[in-house]
């Protein structure tokens, strides 16, 4: 199985369980679905069984918008930097969800150098394009190989493993 629009991918593109998360850095649910994530999925990471895809949605709701701004800075092709940037992003939500767009921009530039990259709008158009195909509509989405689980359905840690395993198991 190919995940289309892989342009964070971390693992194994052979692994046997593919993770996908359709997400929005303010949205509060996806912060917490993400940390969950880091903890689980590491691990499989590591043993290349699960390759975790990260999809970001700039899903044109008011109060994800700021999520939208910062992934026109996100810098793609260095996706090892970028995860550790998402983490620390989603881990701080709070302290800059409430910020103007300028000041958001300014935090990226200042504090982990990034700029506004145009090769990104095409990113999101591409993410916004399989978001219609496969009638996502909310974030967090995620695919575990093709079992869907959308808000307001939330995994914790414990079912994770679970799916994760299952899925190893076939």
């Amino acid at each position: 199985m190919t995940v289309k629009n892989a342009y964070l991918s971390y693992g194994s593109k052979n692994a046997p369980v593919k993770v996908e998360v359709f997400l929005n850095l303010a949205c509060p649910y996806c912060a917490t679905f993400y940390a969950i994530a880091e903890e689980v999925l590491t691990p499989y990471i590591n043993e290349d069984k699960v390759e975790f895809v990260i999809k970001h949605f700039d899903k044109p709701r008011e109060m994800l918008l700021n999520g939208a701004l910062i992934n026109a800075f996100l810098h793609y092709s260095e996706k090892d930097h970028t995860r550790e940037i998402i983490k620390e992003l989603f881990a701080t939500q709070q302290e800059w969800d409430h910020l103007t767009n300028q000041d958001i921009k300014r935090m990226l530039q200042e504090k982990y150098g990034l700029i506004e990259r145009s090769e990104n709008t095409s990113i999101s158009l591409n993410i916004l394009g399989e978001t219609i195909e496969r009638n996502i509509t909310m974030v967090p989405t995620i695919y575990i190989n093709d079992k869907e689980f959308q808000y307001p359905r939330e995994l914790d840690a414990e079912e994770l493993r679970y799916e994760i395993e299952t899925e190893l198991l076939k």
